[in-house]
């Protein structure tokens, strides 16, 4: 079975970029764009590839950019448990729902689409 993560801004999901779903195996690269910031392309059937990216606290100087963090928790729903609807929350930021609540350092989410890099 296919795994589909959803992803909302907090904008109320009811307008185009405020929530996304995607197949898992559509993630190409998550990765450190910021201190404060980390982004997720997802390559889709159309040859486009949409950026996320989730805006987070900045503990570099401490215990490393949460890049790793996001990558586990996403990696985690990708896996999740086969008794899941086929639709994992990983970030809902309208409900405050977080897969396993591992991402509750996430303050926001931005969500371009068609964002090809260069």
């Amino acid at each position: 079975m296919k795994k589909f993560l959803y992803f909302s801004t907090g904008d109320g999901a009811n307008l185009t970029a405020e929530s996304y779903v995607c197949e898992a195996s559509q993630i190409k690269g998550i990765f450190p764009v910021t201190t404060t910031t980390t982004g997720m392309m997802v390559h889709k059937s159309d040859e486009n590839m949409d950026k996320l990216t989730f805006t987070h606290d900045n503990r570099t100087a401490t215990f490393g950019h949460r890049c790793q963090d996001i990558a586990k928790a996403i990696g985690a729903a990708a896996n999740s448990n086969p008794h899941t609807d086929g639709m994992v929350d990983v970030l809902d930021l309208d409900n405050s729902v977080t897969i396993n609540n591992s991402l509750g350092f996430v303050t926001g989410l931005d969500i371009q689409l068609n964002s090809n890099p260069a």
